[in-house]
């Protein structure tokens, strides 16, 4: 079989996701000693010093300037590595499903797939249930490229979450 999810990219997701959250609790312990600082300041300034403005003026502006700051960090940047994150920790623990299916062809529209963008895999199987066939998508990260199949091919794929892990090409 084929990897096509490596425990490697659970290893380095997670390892972003540290560096992530690191950057933002160094940003806002950084804030936080400067607030401190500057209410330090303010309580040791003399009854109505001309300062007063100044020192408020300075502390409310950067104290808006870091809410803006960790609404966009923490909601953008930090919320898509998370994901990705516990995307990837699922495909690693999780439990797979192995299938045999007949290729039929890629479809390259991003699909979101727990906040994580995929594109997908169409497969032709067979439902023993129904004993009819039916069209599966399967996903795999929009940033990877496709694994090489040709049509009508038949594939024995391993997924988690209907998410690509390993596939071998039958003859």
């Amino acid at each position: 079989m084929t990897n096509y999810f490596v425990e490697q990219e659970y290893i380095d997701a997670k390892a972003q996701r540290k560096r992530t959250l690191t950057a933002y609790l160094i940003i806002a312990a950084l804030y936080l000693i400067f607030s401190i600082a500057m209410v330090v300041y303010f309580t040791t300034l003399p009854y109505e010093s001309p300062n007063i403005g100044t020192v408020k003026l300075i502390h409310y502006s950067i104290s808006v300037v870091f809410v803006i700051f960790s609404v966009l960090y923490l909601g953008i940047v930090f919320r898509r590595v998370n994901r990705f994150y516990k995307l990837t920790l699922n495909l690693n623990t999780g439990l797979r499903e192995t299938s045999i299916g007949s290729f039929f062809e890629y479809d390259e529209h991003i699909q979101d797939k727990d906040g994580v963008d995929c594109k997908a895999l169409v497969f032709i199987e067979w439902n023993k249930y129904k004993k009819d066939f039916y069209e599966r998508k399967v996903l795999v990260f929009h940033e990877k490229p496709f694994p090489e199949f040709k049509e009508k091919q038949t594939v024995k794929y391993v997924t988690q979450g209907n998410v690509l892990i390993s596939y071998e090409i039958q003859e």
